[in-house]
């Protein structure tokens, strides 16, 4: 799987959602759609926990974080 950016990956989840809740897929398309989903949040936690961690530690050093 390429490296996605965050935006991707909500982009990403927000169409599995559509899907699921439309109601179209088979149970085995759905149960797929949601395993892919699962992994696409835990990447989301994992580089939201990193910017986590460069905010706090940069204002913990006193400086400020510019918002991109």
């Amino acid at each position: 799987m390429k490296k996605m950016s965050f935006e991707e990956l909500m982009n990403e989840l927000s169409k599995i959602a559509d899907e699921l809740e439309n109601n179209s897929l088979s149970l085995e398309e759905s149960i797929e759609k949601y395993q892919k989903g699962i992994e696409y949040c835990a990447e989301c936690r994992k580089i939201l926990e990193e910017a986590k961690k460069v905010v706090v530690t940069k204002m913990s050093e006193g400086e400020e974080v510019p918002f991109k």
